[in-house]
């Protein structure tokens, strides 16, 4: 995604409900910290807390036992989050971040599929229809918009919780076709 389709699919979502404001903060979240829907699904109220000076979510991330790495919550983020808690009410820090609003599971943990299907939902509503658009694509979109912003290739790795720079240097090819301007540099000479 690029950085405009984002934004119209967070404004496409209606935050007048408990369920468009959780839904609003998944995928702020997922956007922005470049998470997995399992670290989603495993982060707990209580997990939010400071880091230095800077408000973030400590996550436990792909094959990790303890939630040693975390995120930093940029303010538009923390907001939404503190948000969609407040409207929740009471909730001890064990409770789980994210929770359901089906009435099988209502108050309970979501599940790494539901996040997906949440996410693909409001994908699908706000016109991004395609079997290629995931929950993953959101940390894909993570790791592209960084380094398309002047992020280095470590700090995105850093972002991305990668173990193996070279799984990183992906994302630097496809931003080197993407600065490529052969198409408009013929499109001119041509019209």
């Amino acid at each position: 995604f690029t950085s405009s389709q984002i934004k119209s699919i967070l404004e496409s979502i209606d935050t007048g409900s408990a369920q468009g404001r959780r839904d609003y903060a998944i995928i702020a979240l997922a956007v922005t910290g470049g998470l997995r829907t399992i670290e989603i699904q495993r982060a707990n109220v209580g997990d939010i807390r400071n880091a230095g000076d800077h408000p973030a979510l400590f996550i436990q991330g792909k094959g990790r036992e303890e939630k040693t790495e975390y995120i930093k919550l940029p303010a538009p983020v923390e907001k939404a989050l503190r948000q969609y808690l407040k409207d929740r009410g009471t909730a001890a820090p064990s409770d789980p971040l994210f929770t359901s609003e089906s009435d099988r599971n209502a108050g309970g943990r979501l599940t790494p599929k539901s996040i997906s299907r949440i996410v693909k939902g409001r994908f699908i509503a706000a016109g991004y229809n395609s079997e290629l658009l995931t929950a993953h694509s959101l940390r894909h979109t993570a790791g592209t918009l960084n380094l398309l912003n002047g992020g280095s290739l470590e700090e995105t790795q850093q972002l991305l919780r990668h173990s193996n720079i070279n799984t990183t240097m992906i994302y630097l090819h496809h931003i080197d076709r993407a600065k490529n301007k052969s198409e408009e540099r013929i499109a001119g000479a041509i019209f």
